[in-house]
């Protein structure tokens, strides 16, 4: 096939501007334009010839469409109405005239008639120079040599008039419905619209890389590699884009040399080309050549210094080179970049913990950090695996708390007036074994408190006072709603939520006395269903309040007085009552009181009253005890959250006495020491003196 030019001056076709204008409407739907034209008497143009058509004349000479000779409907045919005219081809139309032949050439693409490609501007290119470039005879045949240089020039042209919106182009309409296709979620159809373009110009680079990206989607790997192999053999040069796809597949496929090769052409092309070292440095880190890898992202960073997984990925490399203060270095960077980056926590938890650094308050902090992180973007798998290297650390790096005068826990408006000597540490001192979730920091405090404190004490009974049932706010009736509801009653649905936490807790702890704890159990279910009856005609929320005060008051004054068997006095169960106590405390200031998951927030609960906001925290000890623990994650709200407070609950079975902390006054009236680890003999060792038992730290890579 060859390439052809078909001339056309406006004065023998004044109507050129309007069959443009036709012509551009009608590509961009995806359509070519057919036109027929007069090619005098030249007999040799064949179906499947590129035609390019020029404006001759006084001025603007250049050319402006392109397209392809196609076969005329065959009610035209020449070749079908005489004998004379077997040897044609399909394209010739129904002679008008003597010796005076008519084709039918398929538009692709044109512009404006007054925005051509001029032809004094392509004799100004060197690649151009010597080239006759004016036509002999109409459809006289354009040099080979020089047709690709033309289809290039071309092309420019055609997107230069696009943007302007001065022209169209069938191959770009092709290609852009491939694009939104593959960006659709329809690779297949992608693969018909690129093909499309490829069948107008075979040399379309850009449908190449197309269609490798639709086979990318598909996951037909080796055909994108093809497709990418493609368009790279067109343009070597040229060719960067390429390169980098084909290289990403590679490393895909685990063909890292390939890969290598790849990316390393694509910088050749373009040195500036930041996502081909940034894949260069993975490949270099995936074949184990930590200094290269170390090089081209360091390239990556010149040229981009925000980029944060190459500063990251930087530091691991230093890291498995043991060069820590440079892997310190990188890993602190990248959480400046990103702090949502967890295995930057993580790896430099891991960096602070080796022999040459050990600062394992450091290393603590940072694992805790990735374990939470880790546990809030749902990898469970590597915040156990965080949570496990973190138990291997020999010292817990968080200190002990205890008060350094009478005045610890009292209010910061009262100034102590005499240091008095700390008394040391003894067996009361051993920390609440306060159970642990799996999803929450496992660092804990001891808080020690001096038995010569006057906390001020505050009963449960003055603070509820009133007799009804709270099961009136959690109602099953169908008519009454949750959104009926007020937003005051709704909190005190948590409170009875936290009374049946502690039913739940004596009967799993004494399982013996289930028939007791049942009974318990039915007597407040019994008290909630009547009190379903009075909801209904309670209209005023005052009075609601005070038969929640007064069925609280009730239920606890059984729990506490009545001969249960079960101890009041074990951590957990104080725990859950320390926390009956503080809610009804600020639900009786008239605050609105949320209840928290911990592991996420760091505290208890959420307090608001008009333009006030409480993060609570609550701590109790049993008589016994004169310590608390509190975990790492706490210990940095009261470093950072000025809303902080802290409440420490003593008694809390019977006559609770409730103290306040706030803010950064835990660190100005506490000492913190560390809790150690604690073992248990198992039953099967207990003669330890005929069965000696080696205990040694497991050991982590």
């Amino acid at each position: 096939m060859v390439t052809r030019i078909f001339l056309c001056n406006e004065q023998t076709e004044p109507e050129i501007r309007d069959f443009i204008r036709e012509a551009i409407a009608e590509i961009s739907e995806g359509e070519q334009y057919i036109v027929t034209w007069n090619c005098g008497n030249i007999q040799t143009l064949k179906v499947g010839d590129r035609a390019y058509f020029k404006r001759i004349g006084s001025a603007n000479q250049g050319y402006f469409a392109s397209g392809t000779v196609v076969p005329a409907d065959r009610e035209y045919q020449l070749k079908l109405r005489s004998a004379r005219y077997r040897e044609l081809s399909e394209a010739y139309d129904i002679d008008s005239q003597a010796n005076n032949f008519r084709v039918w050439v398929a538009w692709d693409s044109c512009v404006t008639f007054d925005e051509p490609l001029r032809t004094d501007y392509l004799r100004q290119l060197p690649h151009f120079q010597g080239m006759p470039l004016e036509p002999q005879t109409d459809a006289g045949v354009f040099r080979e040599e020089y047709v690709r240089m033309l289809d290039r020039e071309w092309e420019r042209q055609t997107q230069k008039a696009i943007r302007a919106g001065k022209g169209v182009s069938l191959i770009d309409v092709y290609y852009r419905w491939g694009l939104e296709d593959i960006q659709q979620g329809f690779p297949q159809d992608a693969l018909e619209s690129f093909r499309q373009a490829l069948k107008l110009n075979p040399n379309f680079i850009k449908a190449y890389l197309g269609l490798g990206d639709a086979h990318v989607n598909l996951r037909e790997y080796a055909k994108a590699v093809g497709d990418y192999g493609k368009a790279i053999s067109m343009r070597p040069d040229k060719a960067r884009l390429a390169y980098y796809k084909r290289g990403e597949i590679n490393f895909l496929l685990n063909q890292f040399q390939q890969a290598l090769a790849d990316f390393q052409a694509a910088i050749a092309i373009d040195p500036s080309y930041i996502e081909a070292h940034f894949s260069l440095g993975n490949t270099y880190l995936k074949l184990k050549s930590y200094e290269q890898a170390i090089a081209s992202y360091s390239c990556t960073l010149d040229l981009d210094p925000s980029r944060d997984l190459a500063v990251f990925r930087r530091g691991r490399c230093h890291y498995i080179l043991k060069e820590y203060p440079e892997a310190l270095r990188d890993f602190s960077h990248a959480i400046e970049l990103q702090p949502s980056n967890v295995d930057a926590y993580y790896y430099r938890g891991l960096t602070y913990s080796q022999p040459s650094i050990a600062d394992e308050t450091l290393a603590g902090d940072d694992l805790r950090k990735a374990i939470v992180l880790y546990q809030t973007q749902g990898k469970p798998d590597k915040a156990r695996k965080a949570k496990e290297f973190l138990e291997t650390l020999a010292i817990d790096s968080l200190p002990k708390a205890k008060p350094r005068s009478s005045y610890a826990i009292a209010s910061s408006e009262t100034e102590p007036t005499e240091e008095p000597t700390i008394a040391p540490i003894t067996s009361k001192s051993i920390p609440l074994s306060i159970p642990v979730d799996d999803d929450e920091e496992t660092s804990e405090l001891i808080v020690e408190v001096q038995p010569d404190e006057q906390p001020i004490a505050i009963t449960v009974s003055e603070l509820i006072t009133n007799e009804a049932a709270i099961a009136v706010s959690s109602s099953k009736d169908p008519e009454i709603s949750d959104q009926s509801k007020p937003a005051q009653i709704v909190e005190i649905e948590k409170v009875v939520e936290k009374i049946v936490e502690v039913e739940k807790l004596i009967e799993v702890e004494k399982i013996v006395e289930v028939e007791k704890i049942v009974e318990i159990e039915k007597l407040v279910e019994i008290e909630k269903l009547v009190e379903i009856e009075k909801l209904v005609e309670i209209e005023k929320i005052v009075e609601v309040e005070k038969l929640v005060d007064r069925v609280v008051e009730r239920f606890v004054d059984r729990v506490v007085e009545k001969p249960v068997p079960f101890s009041i006095e074990d951590p957990s169960t104080a725990e859950k009552l320390a926390m009956i106590s503080v809610m009804a405390q600020y639900m009786r200031d008239g605050w609105m009181v949320k209840s928290v998951d911990k592991s996420q927030f760091g505290y208890d609960l959420e307090c608001t009253k008009d333009d006030l906001r409480e993060a609570v925290i609550i701590k109790s000890f049993t008589s016994d005890r004169e310590s608390f623990a509190i975990s790492a994650i706490e210990i940095e709200n009261a470093r950072s959250n000025r809303n902080f407070v802290l409440w420490v609950v003593s008694g809390a079975s019977e006559n609770p006495e409730l103290r306040c902390v706030r803010g950064r006054e835990l660190f100005e009236q506490f000492d913190l020491d560390p809790l150690a680890f604690a073992a248990k003999v198992r039953q099967s060792t207990l003669q330890l003196e005929f069965a000696p038992v080696s205990l040694e730290m497991p050991q982590f890579q």
